[in-house]
């Protein structure tokens, strides 16, 4: 059943919070609250009238649950952020917190605005428009450390964020369901808050000091105040720090950097999070669940599987985080293979660094060898991969990542070391099951996909079928295929969103039932005058390859009289 056909969207309840315990609420008044410690605090609120479908007897469908704060090598929150739908009456008239004691603050003061904040000089642009708010899903881009007289900057880099993300192969065939709005809120001080603090309007901040990792927020106040000024309620709030290496966050906000090297690629990642309420696919992370993750052999992507199932496991051996400056030295990493763990196993090995523009600065050496690594080497955070084509003996072993350049900017994120069968399948795009490790090294089940997925590796710009066709499911749990029917003049209007592979169907009623008008199939607009006064009805079925799993909420119909 589909939920977005149980509730009539465009006036409907959004309850929207920060859970770690059991949250109800007034009927129609909290749209918003945070929990912070032992309170939770009304972060805004909104009255609202609903009228819904009363056929149906749900009252209510939870449209996102994901952790608050999801950060690399870094234990992900326990508060769980959780969006939603409550049917009109259905919400629970007490408010209660298990163990905790429960502040409600008067939203407007709540909302007050920082000394240091001039909201005044705030503006607001529209930069994707496919369709009506209320039956799109919403984005909206803030930045952190833009002065005011780096409006511009913001605002250009808003613009080309959003282009790279709905005109490559990203999310392009999801951009008829989205609207991206962008809100400028003037800071102090330009950047972000690392080895020095900055002034800035929402007090983005890197964690751990120096790194080029997370990227966290600090005044949330002030980041609901301004996505409140955006046209619409943000569905996913975005925020862009205005730096200029890699770093980011997911959970409640996406938040990514101006990088040009890695801006967007972090983004990605992280929306993919976000919109697809799933977690990691690379090794050495902390949370692995939804979609794209499977516990046990028994994959629930069996359906994308063409021909028999493979399951493929590797073996962990060492996840080195680091997190070192070489600065003209270099790092050991020791490992020890088991006799038993390597036969007939090849070695694989990743590397993540900082500052290796070119492959002159950086030397790797597996046991005393040099040996060659492939990736995109970037003043930027990078990735790196070492494939020996020879498989390796039992017992002790070294790696050694060593700086040759002196000049002071290299820095080694991690190395991860494997051993792979030699019959491990690396094919692209081939789905399966593919074991993954967490940050302790131990298995924690099963991917779609080796390395097709940018979940796992960020320098991909697509995702997998299971998780493209994961998101297919997730938006459309928000959004309707048809916007309405509209008369105008002499015509007879279908608006619905602007995806490719529609299938429109026209009828009218006889009294008995209903005549298909095979005349009028997959035509958007209709002549009224070709059309007798009566009842009629148009059905909308949504068709694609990126979709294998069928659910109603692919299908929409509307009746109108004329």
């Amino acid at each position: 059943m589909s939920y977005s056909k149980i509730f009539s969207k465009n006036n409907s309840i959004f309850f929207l919070a920060l859970l770690a315990s059991t949250f109800s609420a007034q009927a129609g008044t909290i749209v918003g609250t945070e929990k912070e410690g032992s309170d939770l605090r009304v972060v805004y609120v909104k009255n609202t009238s609903a009228k819904f479908d009363t056929r149906y007897s749900e009252d209510s469908v939870v449209l996102s649950k994901r952790r608050a704060v999801i950060a690399e090598e870094s234990k992900a929150s326990d508060t769980e952020f959780t969006e939603t739908w409550y049917r009109d009456g259905a919400m629970p008239s007490r408010i209660s917190v298990s163990a905790s004691r429960l502040t409600i603050m008067n939203a407007a003061e709540l909302l007050q605005p920082a000394d240091d904040i001039n909201w005044s000089q705030s503006e607001v642009k529209t930069l994707v428009r496919q369709g009506p708010d209320e039956n799109r899903i919403k984005l909206t881009i803030l930045g952190d450390g833009y002065t005011l007289a780096e409006k511009d900057r913001f605002f250009e880099d808003a613009q080309r964020i959003a282009d790279d993300l709905f005109t490559g192969d990203t999310f392009a065939s999801y951009l008829p369901l989205f609207n991206v709005y962008a809100v400028f809120v003037p800071s102090q001080e330009s950047g972000i808050t690392d080895l020095r603090n900055k002034n800035t309007a929402f007090g983005l901040y890197r964690s751990p000091k120096g790194s080029k990792r997370g990227i966290m927020p600090g005044n949330s106040s002030a980041i609901e105040r301004a996505l409140s000024m955006a046209p619409a309620r943000a569905d996913y709030p975005i925020i862009i720090a205005n730096d200029n290496f890699y770093g980011g966050l997911g959970g409640r906000y996406a938040i990514t950097t101006r990088s040009v090297e890695s801006g967007t690629m972090v983004l990605r990642h992280e929306l993919g999070h976000n919109f697809g309420n799933v977690g990691e696919e690379y090794d050495g992370g902390q949370v692995y669940s939804g979609a794209n993750h499977s516990g046990r052999e028994s994959l629930p992507w069996n359906h994308w599987i063409d021909g028999s199932k493979e399951i493929h496991e590797g073996n962990f051996i060492t996840g080195a985080y680091v997190w070192k400056s070489l600065n003209g030295g270099k790092e050991t990493v020791r490992f020890n293979i088991p006799e038993q763990q390597i036969s007939g196993q090849r070695l694989f090995v990743r590397i993540s660094s900082v500052g290796w523009s070119n492959p002159n600065e950086i030397k790797v050496k597996l046991d005393g060898v040099d040996a060659e690594i492939t990736g995109l080497y970037t003043a930027d955070r990078s990735f790196f991969d070492l494939k020996p084509n020879a498989t390796i003996a039992p017992g002790a072993h070294t790696l050694e990542i060593q700086d040759v350049s002196g000049d002071g900017d290299n820095v080694l994120a991690f190395a991860q070391v494997f051993s792979m069968p030699l019959d491990y399948d690396f094919t692209a795009d081939k789905v399966g099951g593919f074991l993954t490790y967490n940050s302790s090294g131990r298995s924690v089940g099963y991917r779609p996909t080796e390395d097709s997925c940018l979940m796992r590796n960020m320098r991909l710009k697509k995702f997998c079928s299971v998780d493209q066709e994961n998101m297919w499911h997730q938006f459309f749990n928000r959004v309707e295929l048809i916007d309405g029917v509209q008369q105008k003049g002499n015509q007879v209007e279908l608006a619905a969103p602007n995806l490719n592979s529609l299938e429109i169907k026209w009828f009218k009623s006889t009294g008995q039932g209903w005549s298909a008008l095979t005349q009028y199939d997959n035509l958007r607009s209709i002549s009224r005058p070709e059309l007798d006064a009566g009842k009629y009805r148009v059905d909308v079925k949504f068709r694609s390859p990126e979709i294998r799993k069928w659910d109603s909420k692919f299908e929409d119909s509307k009746e109108f009289s004329i």
